[in-house]
């Protein structure tokens, strides 16, 4: 009776306790998002899973980055921006599932390697 009662336990909490299987990403690994950097091959084979967090490390009010549209994405340009920062230290929850796209809003920095594309689980 008791090993029913001590399984019975374990089962609610089993299935009470949310297990967290997100991820930390550093984008573009030890190069940061920095200018100059293909982040196509750093994105490549990463399954990125709602939950997931990428972290943008780069310098400072020189260099942003910025959550766009996919048009803003093809165009290196800020038309629809969703968010945008340029403390240096960015990180963002991957909240839902499809398709992200970061740049620089800065058009050089853009044109440069400074965008991302990822789609995610």
């Amino acid at each position: 009776m008791a090993s029913s009662f001590l399984v019975c336990i374990l089962f609610i909490l089993s299935v009470a306790t949310p297990i967290s299987y997100a991820k930390d990403y550093v984008v573009g690994d030890k190069s940061g998002w920095s200018p100059g950097v293909d982040y196509h091959p750093w994105a490549y084979g990463k399954s990125f899973r709602v939950g997931d967090v990428l972290h943008f490390f780069y310098a400072p009010k020189v260099i942003d980055v910025a959550s766009v549209d996919i048009s803003s994405y093809a165009l290196c340009e800020s038309v629809k921006t969703f968010y945008k920062d340029n403390s240096g230290s960015t990180s963002i929850t991957l909240d839902k599932s499809g398709s992200y796209y970061f740049i620089s809003t800065n058009k050089q920095g853009c044109f440069t390697g400074l965008k991302l594309e990822l789609h995610v689980l």
